[in-house]
């Protein structure tokens, strides 16, 4: 039986305000991509975390992110999370942070944003996740690293 308590959680240096994942060992360091990965299989798995649908429209024209997302490729798993849902794409820039005298400006329109999150799923082959809330994210992003620890993990070779 697989202890999932023994799997060490990796959160970039760079988070805020990380997940929690009470009850898990975790330790902070500096993740070449994504903020989440297991120790061990850094280089196969990557969670990147984005907290509202504003980071997500502010990233997706980014080289920076557009440079992330290449890396993304390099990982066996990986995964994009929001901690929101879908229609808070189709209603952007409702509840975002832009003010209201500058949304007629926006180039960045829901049909630009579900375009490119499926690109990220179609071309890139990252997983994108709408979890709805930070809660829900955290939750999904243990179950993803439970599962992946359990395909991965090194096994003992029968003698």
């Amino acid at each position: 039986m697989i202890d999932y308590n023994k799997f060490e959680i990796i959160i970039d240096t760079r988070e805020q305000q990380p997940w929690v994942f009470e009850h898990h060992v975790k330790a902070c360091e500096k993740l070449d991509t994504g903020d989440y990965s297991v120790r061990g299989l850094e280089n196969q798995l990557c969670i990147e975390r984005k907290k509202s649908v504003s980071e997500i429209a502010n990233n997706i024209t980014e080289k920076r992110f557009k440079d992330v997302v290449a890396r993304m490729t390099q990982y066996k798993y990986s995964f994009l999370l929001l901690e929101f849902d879908f229609e808070n794409v189709l209603s952007y820039p409702i509840g975002s942070n832009v003010p209201k005298k500058m949304w007629d400006k926006l180039k960045i329109t829901p049909n630009f944003l579900i375009k490119h999150l499926v690109e990220l799923q179609v071309f890139f082959n990252i997983k994108v996740l709408f979890c709805g809330s930070a809660s829900n994210a955290e939750r999904m992003a243990l179950s993803i690293m439970k599962k992946v620890y359990e395909i991965e993990q090194p096994r003992p070779t029968d003698i």
